[in-house]
């Protein structure tokens, strides 16, 4: 990315995302906003990643070992989404950044939040 996206090409970007895509989307982000020194670490990205999107299917840790299925599912999740999901989190990322800095009150985790969630549930109608 060598340009700030819009408000309108992150929408774009959002737009084709499912649920699933939008729930690990917005876990992901949310832990690069907590560390934002990974957001480029595309080692860690990857390992939050699987565990996000693991949580995002609905395996918990709780219910025992993963059995192979779960695995497969993850794994075939991952190699068809990751790409792509992670391509529309920087977008989001610094969108987000660059929205709260212009956003009265400065940066707090809270309003990075509201602001992800925001694009996440897709523009009002007063912006369509």
């Amino acid at each position: 990315m060598n340009q700030l996206p819009t408000n309108d090409e992150v929408h774009a970007m959002l737009r084709p995302l499912d649920d699933l895509d939008r729930k690990v989307l917005g876990g992901i982000v949310a832990l690069w906003m907590s560390e934002p020194s990974k957001v480029k670490d595309r080692e860690w990205t990857a390992q939050h990643f699987v565990h996000v999107a693991t949580v995002a299917h609905g395996f918990d840790t709780n219910d025992g070992p993963a059995t192979s299925e779960h695995v497969e599912i993850i794994r075939t999740y991952a190699q068809s989404r990751m790409e792509t999901v992670i391509r529309v989190g920087f977008a989001l990322f610094v969108r987000v950044a660059q929205d709260l800095q212009e956003r009265e009150g400065g940066f707090s985790y809270e309003n990075a939040q509201e602001c992800v969630r925001e694009y996440l549930e897709g523009p009002t109608s007063e912006s369509d």
